[in-house]
């Protein structure tokens, strides 16, 4: 088994499944999957006021599709060292990371999806700090 090659196929099938928004535009639920992103009734008022058709929820859905391809796309050229983070120390230099397969002695090591939501404030108080 290639983990590599597994990982990017599945990589595709979740993009594919995230990028599928149409019911959420034309039935909003005011709770998202993450409260940071919960909508607002002003915003739940203006999805439900739009008339959202099979073509213009396709539509919507490429371009989310893109979106988040995009997103990981960036994010590996992060990884492979191929494009440099934003960094407060302009004489870092960054050589990118390198993920591997599982060990069964990384019983310890923390999760990656975990320090996503986590790494969100500390993003968030960077970007916000002049506000």
């Amino acid at each position: 088994m290639d983990s590599k090659q597994l990982f990017l196929r599945e990589l595709h099938s979740i993009i594919k499944e995230y990028a599928e928004v149409g019911e959420q535009l034309k039935q909003p639920d005011k709770q998202l999957s993450w409260e940071e992103f919960d909508l607002t009734e002003d915003e739940i008022s203006a999805l439900n006021a739009q008339r959202f058709t099979d073509k213009s929820i396709s539509a919507i859905e490429k371009i989310v599709r893109d979106n988040i391809m995009g997103a990981f796309h960036s994010a590996f050229c992060l990884l492979d060292g191929v494009s440099d983070p934003v960094s407060e120390n302009e004489e870092d230099i960054w050589v990118g990371l390198k993920l591997e397969e599982k060990q069964d002695d990384d019983e310890d090591e923390e999760f990656l999806h975990d320090e996503l939501y986590s790494s969100y404030w500390d993003w968030y108080d960077l970007n916000n700090k002049d506000k």
